[in-house]
């Protein structure tokens, strides 16, 4: 399903919308006839099948909702986990200031070709729905850097100290945007309990006694577009690093371009 999560958000919305409306019809078409014929409307009125459809509809607006609010937040969550990388990386990247040549260059050189590896390979990937091989690649050489100072002084020492905490805080919030990629999606289990309940919501439009086939299409219609603009939206969110609404590298751009860039060892 990596296509569906490439279309940009204006083809999803059209994707799903149109499709949702074309089964309905579909649907509407096929069972609306044989609702008539069955003599259903002599025992059930209109008041009583409009009562179904307005349960029908309450129930799936709270799952829906509740699902929408969930993927939203994982959606907020997973931002905050790009952020808190990119802070973590200009924090060490800063904090290095006090290391000694060429050490202090060879550690920073580490961190800028990660970002770029970040900004240019794994984001990429991760908008494919792919998890690169080389992610750890760039950390761990930036590690090597760091552990091979060996402090002499109270000063560097301390210095040292808080350079290694920077180091743990990338390494975490690093392992934390691996996860948000890996295991913020929906389970199959609650698509499929949301899109029944669209389903059958729209479903029961089918069983109205109305005159026209024309005016009982635009009453189904104006069902369904709602309920798929819900599961279009809970679809272009549900992926935060895919589809026409993701997650940006801009904080890692920032990074690069406002820090790495303009720093005058990097220059010379």
């Amino acid at each position: 399903m990596n296509w569906f999560h490439e279309l940009s958000s204006f083809e999803l919305a059209f994707f799903v919308v149109g499709v949702t409306i074309i089964v309905a019809i579909a649907g509407l078409a096929l069972v609306a006839p044989r609702v008539r014929l069955s003599g259903l409307h002599a025992r059930f009125d209109n008041g009583t099948i409009t009562g179904l459809l307005s349960a029908l509809i309450g129930v799936y607006a709270v799952a829906a909702g509740l699902t929408a609010v969930a993927v939203w937040g994982n959606m907020g969550e997973a931002a905050s986990d790009v952020g808190a990388e990119a802070a973590a990386i200009a924090a060490l990247y800063r904090d290095l200031d006090g290391y000694p040549q060429p050490l202090r260059n060879q550690t920073r050189q580490a961190l800028t070709a990660y970002t770029e590896y970040v900004i240019n390979q794994e984001w990429p990937l991760h908008q494919k729905g792919e998890l690169p091989r080389n992610t750890h690649r760039g950390i761990e050489e930036a590690r090597q850097a760091v552990l091979a100072f060996e402090p002499t002084t109270e000063g560097q020492k301390i210095m040292h100290a808080q350079v290694v905490r920077s180091y743990n805080r990338l390494l975490e919030t690093h392992w934390r945007r691996l996860q948000a990629f890996t295991d913020t999606a929906l389970p199959v289990e609650l698509w499929v309990v949301v899109i029944l309940l669209g389903a059958l919501a729209i479903a029961s439009c089918f069983l109205l006694r109305v005159d026209t086939f024309a005016l009982h299409a635009t009453i189904t219609m104006l069902v369904a577009a709602p309920i798929s603009l819900v599961l279009y939206f809970i679809a272009v969110s549900d992926h935060p690093f895919q589809g026409g609404i993701s997650v940006s590298a801009e904080p890692y751009r920032a990074v690069f371009e406002k820090l790495m860039v303009t720093d005058p060892d990097r220059q010379k």
